[in-house]
Formats: structure tokens, sequence, C-alpha cells
């Protein structure tokens, strides 16, 4: 199965309210409801939190839907940003640092389009 690669790198196939829409499960979408409170001190409700993938038509988890990177790769007609010759750019600053995965899925990327 080939990943779900969102536009800033993560692997939609690796997170919770991916699995949890696609599996229906409820104790996933409470562990991802406590999290989230534990974390933020916000309750979000669990029919906030389904994903059904950043490309996906159907629901995203609130800020992936108003995600920057997500916003500007759809305007340039990119899937991911590895294919934007300005990556890694400003925009994904805070998501893009030297130990990050999702960077290191984009870069990835970039070098199986060159081979």
């Amino acid at each position: 199965m080939p990943k779900l690669i969102a536009p800033c790198g993560n692997d939609c196939q690796n997170c919770a309210a991916y699995k949890a829409t696609k599996t229906k499960n409820p104790v996933l979408f409470q562990n991802i409801q406590d999290a989230y409170k534990k974390r933020f001190d916000k309750v979000v409700p669990i029919e906030d939190l389904a994903c059904e993938g950043c490309l996906n038509d159907g629901k995203h988890l609130g800020f992936c839907f108003v995600c920057k990177i997500r916003i500007c790769a759809i305007s340039k007609g990119y899937a991911t940003c590895a294919e934007c010759a300005d990556f890694p750019c400003q925009k994904g600053s805070f998501i893009w640092t030297d130990t990050s995965v999702s960077k290191a899925n984009l870069e990835a990327l970039q070098i199986s389009k060159k081979i």
C-alpha cells in the first residue's frame, strides 16, 4: 500500500486521527481527545477529530484544514511540498526541524523523483 503523504510530509497512515477514522475506533478517538485536553487544555468534540487524509475531500482535523502548508501546496497544484523549488520554506519552519520525520519524508520523495 502506498504511503499517504500530506503536503507537509506527515504520513497520514501513521496519524492517530486518520487511523481512528478509518477503523471507527472509539477508544482511539477518546485517546486523541484526552491528549488534546492534556496538551492544550481544550476539549475537542470527537466528531471534530475525524480525518480522512490531508488530500482527501472528506473530513480533516480543524488545524489541518486551514494549514498554510496544505493550502500553499494545493494552490500550486502540488501533492506535497517535495515538488516545490522553495522547499523547505518559512511556512513549514514549525514542523521541518533537523530531526523532523515529515521533512525526511519529503526529502526522500525529492530523491526518488531524481533517480
